[in-house]
């Protein structure tokens, strides 16, 4: 199991990765196309913003969720420094656990937005203002996926080996 999450863990980062390479470069390239256009030609393109507007967010969440599978999406590392390698482990677990918990709360009011505007329309696109609010909602699942992954297979090991951007600050200057 912890190999097969692992594996899933591993292409959804790389999916992940393109998905948001991608959207910032349409967006740079939606955006081009709308100053020439506006500028030079003297024709607004709404559609191409609200288009731009789509992939920000996307592109944000996405982006987000990737973060969250390598542990530094928000980092407040007042006590790492301070703290045996043991107890930074424990730390990091609970930690976590209660970014589980606030995801899956994400993930439910995601979704109720979802329903609850998904009948409304973007007046430019007539693209349903569901997909505005849906990149919350994979953003919630794909940071559940991850953390799922970090916490079986921190289990499935025994121990989780640190990389060397997670380890105290004590732990790595210490020369034996």
């Amino acid at each position: 199991m912890g190999n097969l999450l692992a594996s899933v863990g591993n292409g959804l980062r790389r999916v992940l990765g393109f998905l948001v390479g991608a959207a910032l470069l349409a967006i740079v390239v939606l955006v081009c196309i709308q100053v020439f256009s506006r500028y030079f030609i003297g024709a607004p393109t709404p559609g191409l913003a609200e288009i731009s507007r789509i992939l920000f967010i996307w592109m944000t969440f996405l982006g987000a969720a990737l973060l969250v599978s390598q542990r530094q999406l928000i980092v407040i590392d007042l006590l790492h420094d301070r703290l045996s390698r043991g107890i930074f482990t424990r730390l990091k677990v609970l930690v976590d656990i209660a970014t589980a918990v606030f995801l899956v709360f994400l993930a439910v009011y995601a979704r109720h937005l979802m329903i609850v505007v998904g009948q409304k329309i973007a007046p430019a696109t007539g693209v349903s203002f569901g997909w505005f609010y849906g990149a919350l909602l994979a953003f919630s699942v794909l940071g559940l996926i991850f953390i799922l992954e970090r916490l079986l297979g921190a289990n499935r090991a025994g121990q989780e080996t640190a990389s060397a951007a997670e380890r105290p600050v004590a732990q790595e200057g210490v020369q034996s």
